[in-house]
């Protein structure tokens, strides 16, 4: 069975998730949001059972929050986006800050997939691969450079359970620091980590998310229950945060650019979605797309995808036209399933 996989970027979830240019805008509405009087969290009660000494009360773990989204929109507006900033953080070696940057990006990416429903893109997405025994195709893998939980809140419809690592497990996800890995079945990797905190017990890690569910209405519990993650991931020596990035190192063994590079090396058909192909994610996107060395077909899908189809001639610098379909797609209503699958 030929081998297809799709590569995602922002654009991918850009009904539901902001892009580089709105994030602002967006950031002003959720601090606008979190400074409702009835969304207050108390100014006497504190939080319990979080491991850590001296707690303040959760209004002030509020206000706290408040202001590093302040911090996150003052510096998202002064750089090209975020990843550049990170990038920045990285090479002053200023490992405080960027650990902020990622709790603070990562719970704002929790309100926002809360506050709005999820892609309907994705949900059309897994009704047309679903086959004729309700499952999906084990020719297809799926590389993402998001770090949204778009393909987990769209699975719902489709599973009987509510618990985000049940899903994920089903969906075979797998990022730096997590996976489900089965190489001979459907399979998503995320190549930037996702928006989720992780507590080392003494022999292993474990992982959970800023709030259980994402399917929920939004009210006071979920803010509460949101900014105390917030609390631990930014005040815990003992937790840390599942986001990363993909010039960030690791052990190259356990690597998910080996797992992606892997089990995608034999594709026939690349689908790239909302990708840009950003000068930071070069090395890695070399890495993986240039060991796909039976490719006959690329897509791009995107407004600008002849810009795209440029920016991966440069990536994959092997190519013989004669021998690879680079072929532009600009209907953006629902994802493309190619003439391969």
């Amino acid at each position: 069975m030929s081998k297809i996989t799709y590569m995602f970027g922002a654009g991918a979830s850009r009904n539901a998730l902001p892009t580089v240019k709105e994030i602002p805008s967006r950031l002003k509405n959720l601090i606008n949001f979190l400074n409702k009087e009835k969304l207050q969290l108390s100014t006497e009660e504190k939080f319990k059972d979080i491991g850590l000494e001296n707690l303040e009360s959760k209004n002030n773990y509020q206000k706290e929050l408040i202001n590093d989204l302040q911090w996150l929109l003052d510096i998202s507006s002064k750089h090209a986006s975020v990843d550049t900033f990170a990038r920045k953080l990285s090479i002053i070696g200023d490992s405080k800050n960027l650990k902020k940057l990622k709790v603070v990006l990562s719970v704002f990416f929790t309100f926002e997939q809360i506050i709005k429903q999820p892609d309907e893109r994705y949900d059309s997405f897994f009704a047309s691969l679903y086959n004729e025994n309700g499952e999906l195709p084990e020719n297809i893998r799926i590389l993402s450079w998001n770090y949204d939980s778009q393909f987990e809140l769209s699975y719902l419809q489709y599973s009987r359970s509510r618990d985000i690592s049940m899903i994920q497990s089903a969906l075979n996800i797998n990022h730096k620091y997590g996976n489900n890995h089965e190489r001979d079945r459907f399979g998503i990797y995320k190549l930037n980590g996702t928006t989720g905190l992780r507590k080392y017990t003494g022999y292993e890690y474990v992982h959970y998310g800023y709030t259980k569910s994402l399917n929920v209405e939004i009210d006071i519990n979920i803010v509460n229950e949101i900014i105390k993650s917030y609390t631990v991931g930014i005040f815990s020596r003992n937790i840390k945060s599942v986001f990363s990035f993909a010039w960030e190192t690791e052990s190259y063994e356990k690597s998910i650019i080996k797992m992606a590079r892997e089990a995608t090396e034999d594709s026939i058909a690349l689908v790239v979605i909302g990708y840009s192909f950003p000068i930071f994610n070069r090395n890695t996107d070399r890495e993986i797309i240039g060991a796909m060395k039976n490719l006959k077909r690329v897509y791009f899908q995107a407004p600008d995808a002849e810009i795209l189809i440029e920016r991966f001639k440069a990536i994959k610098n092997d190519i013989k036209e004669k021998d690879i379909e680079l072929i532009p797609k600009y209907d953006l209503e629902q994802f493309v399933i190619p003439y391969e699958l």
